[in-house]
């Protein structure tokens, strides 16, 4: 007989972590999570049609599908879900859906609103225990059979949601100092104190030496870590180097990545938190906004196909002020494709193969680039339509992967091995 009983969470919360889960798990099938994941795949859709005009829905369905881990079949009752909460209105030709138009309320409102409807909707034992996990991991990291004992789940039950977790790259289990330790890719993000304890360097010599070089300069290609072995003039041994790439496969450090035709895959790191503030869940995607528009601007100014961008803060600030770039250039198309996708921004054609870049003027945009130039001055921060277009500008040559699926890609390619000392302090992190 299970003992579980299912702690009630905030709604904005709940989304939030259903969001996670869908995210990690893409298309991955999980019979029982039915609820769980549409909640997130509504989530996930109402945060890139947030702003936009009237959507084709075909168009929608097949970018959905394509690029947001929707299964196409699954569109259709997720629009729905977003028309029972207002957040669209469906225009419709008898039972077929032509196109919807988008409403969708700022970051906070949209995942309460979601939240309220996801706990009225109710979820199944199996989705509450997934939720329960999360949200607990999320606060601190957990010894897997302590876990076990807190939650109160059927051993084959509690088994079940840690494999899938760990399968779809929501949550980690680590081995440390014989005991298996469960955490979430957020819980750094999440709990500043511990992000201020590793840069204060209480009891973690590397770490301090690691996360004082990323807060110097956010936004570094591992790339170039490698290759010059320094950040910002702050030399890395290579065991360094190695430590660092498992603190970004962790969550420690968070690894966005852009692919281009000229410099391949790279990996750019931030620290967990911009300057040490706790980010609330949903607060977490604007974060992703701002390390996105960094992540283009580094690969402008370190893996450039021809121009180097010299001066980054100034090129930031002037978006901030002018919310576009006055001066076209035949590598924008290439350098910032990733926030088209993110609906940050526009790509201009003016002709000769040369773009313009221009801001969507929303909130989250604005404080995303406040933050972003915060992030490469102090290394700290206290409408694209859906059509084909954008559907070419994410298939071709530039991609951007969020921080939570890039590092669950990290873990993927490589385990990166430590050394005896490294291994204690990582230990020492996750067992704080």
């Amino acid at each position: 007989m299970s003992e579980f009983k299912y702690t009630t969470r905030p709604p904005e919360e709940l989304s939030a972590r259903c969001h996670e889960i869908q995210t990690g798990l893409g298309f991955k099938e999980v019979p029982d999570f039915d609820n769980l994941r549409d909640v997130g795949m509504a989530v996930r859709l109402a945060l890139h049609i947030r702003g936009l005009p009237t959507v084709n829905f075909a168009t929608l369905r097949m970018v959905a599908s394509h690029y947001l881990g929707i299964p196409g079949p699954a569109v259709k009752s997720i629009v729905e879900i977003l028309a029972e909460v207002e957040f669209v209105k469906i225009q419709s030709e008898g039972r077929t859906i032509k196109a919807v138009v988008p409403d969708v309320p700022y970051y906070e409102a949209m995942y309460s609103t979601l939240g309220i409807f996801a706990a009225e909707t109710g979820f199944n034992e199996s989705e509450q225990l997934a939720l329960d996990m999360l949200c607990r991991l999320s606060k601190s990291p957990e010894k897997v059979d302590a876990l076990e004992t807190k939650i109160g789940a059927e051993h084959k039950l509690f088994e079940r949601a840690l494999t899938l977790g760990k399968e779809g790259s929501y949550l980690r289990v680590h081995r440390a100092r014989g005991r298996d330790i469960a955490l979430s890719p957020t819980y750094f993000s999440e709990n500043a104190e511990i992000f201020a304890d590793m840069v204060a360097g209480k009891g973690s010599g590397e770490i301090q030496h690691l996360m004082k070089a990323i807060q110097a300069m956010q936004g570094v290609p591992l790339s170039i870590i490698e290759k010059n072995q320094e950040v910002g003039g702050i030399k890395l041994s290579p065991s360094e180097i190695q430590l660092l790439k498992r603190l970004a496969q962790d969550g420690a450090v968070k690894p966005p990545s852009i692919s281009t035709d000229h410099a391949g895959e790279n990996f750019f790191l931030f620290t967990p938190t911009p300057a040490g503030a706790a980010l609330s869940p949903t607060k977490r995607d604007i974060y992703e906004k701002a390390m996105a528009i960094v992540a283009a601007v580094r690969q402008g100014q370190f893996l450039p196909q021809k121009y180097a961008i010299r001066y980054p803060s100034a090129l930031i600030n002037k978006l901030r002020n002018n919310l576009k770039l006055g001066k076209s250039t035949s590598e924008a198309s290439q350098q910032y494709k990733q926030l088209v996708h993110m609906r940050v921004a526009q790509l201009i054609p003016v002709g000769y193969g040369r773009s313009e870049l221009r801001i969507i003027d929303t909130p989250e945009n604005r404080e995303a680039l406040d933050m972003a130039y915060k992030l490469v001055i102090s290394g700290a921060s206290s409408g694209a339509e859906v059509d084909d277009e954008a559907r070419k500008a994410l298939q071709k040559p530039h991609s951007f992967i969020e921080s939570l699926v890039a590092s669950g890609e990290l873990v993927k390619r490589e385990k990166v091995e430590l050394s005896q000392d490294q291994q204690l302090e990582m230990e020492n992190l996750f067992l704080k």
